[in-house]
């Protein structure tokens, strides 16, 4: 398996300003084209599960990064291109625009939703308990498609914070990349706002139903990320699941060693035959260069989070401890250091800030409950909704879709 999970998201507008009303039909048609040619590419590959000392355990690590750097701004940037189309040039005005036929790079024929000052109500999501209403919403829908491309939803369109934020749902296999022509319907939803208690931002990005294939090697998946110390620093923390027998498939090579595997964890923590293994992952990472970076992750089957993969001894299992891993610029640096040997100038494994989590913090407030509360975390209250990632969690949407839908 080439990577763990290989993650690339990014959109790029790059437009004029003007306004839809003054445009003839093929301009219009062309610049919408422009607003979103580059549309929406994530990719969740694979990579191998355990290798002793290995960089492979941290393929997350090494993509996500560039992936959470460019994920940051998507919804940022579609709200920008509707600010660049001329949307908000009277920002009191209520506005409902239905463009039919638009041919949209990699997506093609479609029929594009914009609401200006429009409320839509009781909008349910993933990422917060309750319902909201959103000011301005737009949808891609493809021509004769029951199911939109992507939907977004927002309140003020010169921020994402201090309001209600900006929520987007967005079904990969539409858009048009080849790499991605076999993630089947699975349906990715981000949400962005602020929460003082981590800082200024943070987002939140949840998938159901992906299809276990090499384009996309989980089933179900969260990513929480906040930006804190003043902007200084990237907090990551995520939880994916996977399946052995899956794994099996994308890399019938490894069959053999991901069933000792399986069967090492499973007499290790007690779960029987259980399939299911779960990923967790907490990373702090400096936005200046070098982007250093110190992680810490383990391999579970069960509701516990142990510090080596599936709670097996690291005297007898070489490289059951993943933890501490470093990273630079230059991607894997090693791991399996104690605290004491991370470098002084990495972000810290135990010393968090008034602003932000250690990484011992951030990994201790992963593959919990919404509500949970966590010991020396006082300050930093129970678990919200939007950085729940326990078991039960996940393995809910094999029955319930949770308000992770269009809507």
């Amino acid at each position: 398996m080439k990577k763990l999970l290989y993650c690339l998201l990014f959109l790029s507008v790059s437009v004029p300003v003007t306004d839809f009303n003054k445009l003839t039909r093929l301009d219009r048609d062309k610049h919408l084209s422009q607003l979103f040619g580059e549309a929406i590419h994530l990719g969740i590959g694979s990579e191998k599960l355990w290798s002793a000392t290995s960089a492979d355990n941290w393929g997350f690590v090494r993509q996500s990064a560039t992936w959470a750097r460019g994920n940051s701004g998507i919804i940022d940037s579609l709200i920008l291109a509707l600010k660049n189309a001329g949307y908000f040039n009277n920002p009191d005005s209520a506005r409902v625009d239905v463009l039919s036929n638009v041919n949209l790079s990699g997506i093609g024929s479609s029929t594009l939703t914009i609401k200006i000052n429009t409320p839509s109500t009781n909008i349910s999501s993933t990422a917060y308990t309750g319902t909201k209403s959103f000011k301005h919403f737009m949808e891609i829908k493809k021509t004769g498609a029951s199911v939109p491309s992507l939907q977004l939803f927002f309140d003020d369109p010169n921020t994402t914070l201090g309001n209600n934020g900006a929520l987007v749902y967005y079904k990969l296999v539409d858009f048009g990349n080849p790499q991605f022509a076999s993630v089947g319907d699975v349906i990715t939803e981000s949400y962005t706002a602020n929460d003082s208690v981590y800082g200024t931002k943070f987002q939140t990005y949840t998938w159901r139903n992906g299809p276990e294939n090499a384009s996309w090697i989980s089933k179900h998946g969260r990513v929480v990320l906040t930006e804190v110390d003043a902007g200084r620093q990237l907090c990551f923390r995520s939880v994916v699941r996977l399946t052995f027998t899956k794994l099996k498939e994308i890399n019938p090579a490894g069959a053999t060693g991901l069933d000792s595997l399986k069967s090492a964890c499973n007499t290790a923590q007690g779960t029987g035959s259980s399939d299911q293994i779960y990923y967790v992952l907490a990373y702090m990472q400096k936005f200046d260069l070098p982007f250093q970076t110190t992680a810490k992750a383990t391999f579970t089957m069960s509701t516990a989070r142990p510090e080596t993969i599936c709670n097996l001894p690291a005297s007898s299992f070489s490289g059951a401890k993943l933890s501490y891993g470093i990273f630079n610029i230059n991607g894997y640096v090693t791991d399996q250091l104690t605290a004491a040997e991370v470098p002084a100038d990495y972000p810290s494994p135990t010393v968090g800030g008034s602003d932000f989590m250690s990484v011992d913090e951030a990994f201790n407030r992963t593959y919990v409950a919404f509500g949970a509360s966590i010991s020396g975390q006082t300050l930093l209250g129970t678990v919200k909704q939007y950085e729940t990632t326990s078991k039960a969690f996940l393995d809910a949407f094999d029955g319930s879709d949770q308000n992770l839908t269009f809507k």
